[in-house]
């Protein structure tokens, strides 16, 4: 595909140099990284003269920093590269897999990766992905960066890890301590190294994103989150929740808050049905939401996953994860956020029972989500992806709204250095 069009950022190159913006299928991106290494530095000089011949020391900084103009350099290249993208191209970014074993090739990965160019992947232990030889540092690295090669566009890749009991880094670093022993140090400091450490570890394993960290507020015994929420008042768990967040946002992992708008209340575990939280808006408000909108604005988390949780004060009938009420409506209308939505796996029974996985998709991405999580085979993804198209035909979901996820996605890969 073409990355770049004939346009005004062709004056800046001879023509010689030109030929190296085109991608196709499984090529790379060389070309449209050096062009836009060249116009970085090109706006910088233009925008400050005294940058073209007395360079200023640059900080030392734990992850990528932006440009002098981020609003307009970062959205360029992201903008130039969407122009290039073909509708399948655009799709396939929007999904986010699993798969089973560790066989590249055999488990359908490699075919997900370069023919149907999907977005990311998520690391599961339980699917044997950390079996022999990826069940070492330099095993699991070299898996991450095969991927990364047969890219077109540079992916997510990553896993939920929260510590405790939900600990994928287990195989590779031991026991690491879970939400609720963080505050029990009473020190916020801890839970921000423990999330520096994790990114640091993540990065070794050519990870980039971080499923994490819980945001639920605990408010009923027993929990069925049990030790993987930070405390019983939005407070607490804003405090040591942020503190995790920013040790991997600014180690240069993308974190996301997770699980939108809340399962502190649950009695019954969403992997084996549909929950229901009866809850009225004004306590959603002061319990589940206010995490959220203590943090959105403060800390800028780059992704935040929604549930298949059904809270009849904002959907009587859809699931948070399906509903355009609790996505356009709660998250992004009321609390503001303009960042990356993901689901959670929509082969939880609480949504499979119910609705297919190419349907749950489309509806996922009607109500204002922007990366699927869920398929794990070949067959699976050409299902979304055949789904989305119908949609886009009968006129469910338009090309426009496909383009705002797309956007989304590439400029939270932009920031954090996966697209560089």
């Amino acid at each position: 595909m073409k990355v770049m069009q004939t346009g005004w950022l062709d004056l800046l190159l001879p023509a010689s140099r030109r030929h190296s913006l085109s991608l196709s299928g499984t090529g790379k991106y060389t070309g449209f990284i050096f062009l836009m290494s060249f116009l970085l530095v090109f706006l910088s000089a233009c925008s400050n003269p005294s940058r073209a011949t007395t360079p200023a020391a640059t900080p030392i900084a734990p992850r990528p920093q932006p440009s002098p103009d981020p609003a307009v350099t970062q959205k360029d290249i992201v903008l130039h590269l969407m122009a290039g993208m073909s509708l399948d191209q655009k799709l396939g970014q929007l999904i986010v897999v699993e798969y089973s074993g560790n066989n590249y090739r055999d488990s359908g990965l490699q075919y997900m990766v370069t023919q149907q160019h999907i977005g990311g992947i998520l690391y599961q232990e339980v699917n044997h992905n950390f079996d022999p030889p990826d069940n070492t540092i330099d095993g699991l690295a070299a898996f991450s960066s095969q991927i990364q090669d047969d890219a077109t566009i540079p992916m997510l890749i990553g896993t939920d890890q929260e510590g405790g009991q939900v600990n994928r880094l287990q195989n590779f670093h031991g026991p690491l301590p879970s939400a609720a022993a963080m505050v029990a140090t009473g020190d916020p400091q801890y839970a921000f190294s423990q999330g520096a450490q994790t990114a640091n570890w993540m990065a070794q394993l050519g990870m980039n994103s971080d499923l994490a960290p819980v945001v639920d507020v605990h408010t009923v015994d027993p929990p069925i989150l049990q030790d993987r929420m930070f405390g019983n008042t939005p407070q607490i768990v804003a405090t040591y929740a942020e503190a995790f967040l920013n040790g991997l946002q600014q180690n240069g992992v993308a974190g996301c808050l997770k699980h939108f708008p809340g399962l502190g209340a649950l009695t019954s575990d969403p992997h084996l049905g549909l929950p229901t939280i009866n809850r009225s808006l004004s306590d959603l408000e002061k319990i589940d939401l206010a995490p959220y909108k203590l943090m959105i604005d403060k800390d800028h988390p780059a992704m935040i996953m929604d549930t298949d949780v059904i809270m009849p004060a904002i959907d009587p009938k859809l699931p948070a994860e399906l509903s355009p009420n609790a996505i356009n409506g709660i998250l992004r209308g009321s609390l503001g956020y303009d960042g990356v939505v993901i689901t959670d796996g929509l082969y939880m029974q609480g949504v499979s029972e119910y609705w297919t996985l190419s349907q749950a998709a489309t509806l996922a991405i009607i109500a204002g989500n922007d990366l699927i999580e869920g398929p794990y085979t070949v067959s699976q993804v050409a299902e979304v992806i055949s789904a989305l198209k119908q949609a886009l035909q009968d006129g469910k979901l338009t090309l426009a709204r496909i383009d705002q996820s797309v956007e989304r996605i590439l400029l939270m890969k932009v920031e954090y250095g996966i697209i560089k």
